[in-house]
């Protein structure tokens, strides 16, 4: 199929949706919120490695989108490409994003991003730089122009079915880091004075954005779950329990008593999920086995001893074995957890699958799934 008009991008996607209700993650991710029953939504896919490509059969094939490079013609690429993790059967969610990634927040401070890097921050600078400046234009600095932009685009030309995410907005303290570098981890230890002023600082700034975005977005086009706050602690894995809860709780808890409960990304670290599990009344929160984590990993059964029969949606982020029995008995016991917890999500990758593996891996998903329908959900 070719698609040659945005109206006709929408009428398609959301026809789509329709045919596999099972594949909605968004409606997976809030019945998981409150508890209800519902399909797993399951994740599985392999690593992303630059230039791995083999001839495989797709499992779903995404509609060719012949339109000019205009707005219109732009926006109905990103509505066509919605459904590309069908390809996979893993979850789709009507929600079309903002921003470029973990570094959107640090362009409002003078650093541009690096796009031959990742579009990570091209430099950092210093504490006492960042302080002598004023503050960033919430409405101007960075990319906070595009993102509005980008917004008034998508409520002129898109019915309030597609919602509109809010960007990678990381958290006060990781931004604090991607700003001034090492600078975010001595500081609390050589400078504690300078170092609060800058994480006040760039808190005001995030709590601002967050608030001006999604006044913008408006409650029809929100993301439901994005309406609590999200804060990604990934550079706490850096320092000890004892310099957050001195130097950068107290930040996180400004967030909580102007924003509401928090969801948490811990990034891995054993750490971070038990200090922000006992000073934050959290919603959200993670766990997983990633051997290669520099910080080490919760364990599932750690983290399920530590939420279970609490409010708390738990997502289960997991590296599974090579071998795809193995894979199969790893999740499987994960599903099995739904019985005494059924607010969980799960996701997980196959580090040493590849493209050609694909086949396999939806053989995977497709086991995985009659197993959720047979012995859990049934």
């Amino acid at each position: 199929m070719t698609i040659t008009s945005l109206d006709q991008a929408i009428e398609y996607v959301r026809t789509e949706f329709e045919k596999y209700p099972e594949r909605n993650g968004m409606k997976a991710r809030l019945a998981a919120h409150a508890g209800r029953r519902r399909w797993p939504a399951l994740s599985l896919m392999h690593v992303a490695v630059p230039g791995d490509t083999a001839d495989v059969p797709r499992g779903y094939e995404c509609p060719a989108v012949e339109m000019p490079d205009t707005p219109q013609g732009r926006l109905a690429r990103d509505v066509a490409g919605l459904l590309a993790p069908l390809d996979m059967l893993n979850p789709i969610s009507p929600a079309l994003g903002l921003g470029q990634g973990t570094g959107t927040l640090v362009t409002a401070f003078g650093i541009p991003l690096n796009p031959e890097m990742g579009n990570t921050p091209a430099f950092t600078r210093t504490i006492d730089e960042v302080l002598a400046e004023p503050p960033p234009d919430p409405r101007r600095a960075g990319l906070m122009p595009e993102m509005l932009e980008r917004i008034d685009l998508i409520k002129a030309h898109l019915p309030p079915f597609f919602k509109i995410g809010l960007p990678d907005m990381q958290g006060p303290y990781n931004i604090a880091h991607a700003i001034v570098g090492e600078e975010a981890l001595v500081g609390p230890y050589l400078t504690p004075e300078s170092f609060r002023d800058l994480m006040e600082h760039v808190t005001t700034y995030w709590i601002t954005c967050r608030r001006l975005l999604l006044d913008r977005i408006g409650p029809d086009y929100q993301v439901p779950y994005q309406r609590s706050p999200h804060i990604a602690e990934c550079s706490v894995n850096l320092v000890p329990a004892k310099v957050y809860c001195k130097h950068i709780l107290p930040h996180d808890l400004r967030i909580v008593k102007e924003l509401g409960p928090p969801t948490i990304h811990t990034c891995s670290g054993p750490h971070v999920f038990r200090v922000t599990l006992e000073h934050l009344p959290l919603i959200e929160t993670e766990c997983g086995r990633i051997p290669c984590a520099v910080a080490g990993y919760t364990t599932v059964d750690e983290a399920f001893a530590a939420v279970r029969g609490k409010p708390i949606l738990l997502n289960i982020g997991q590296e599974v074995p090579a071998d795809f029995d193995a894979a199969f008995a790893m999740i499987q016991k994960d599903l099995n957890l739904y019985a005494e917890h059924p607010r969980l999500a799960f996701g997980y990758t196959g580090m040493d699958w590849r493209w050609k593996d694909r086949p396999a891996i939806r053989a995977l998903h497709r086991r995985l799934d009659a197993y959720w329908e047979e012995r859990v959900q049934g």
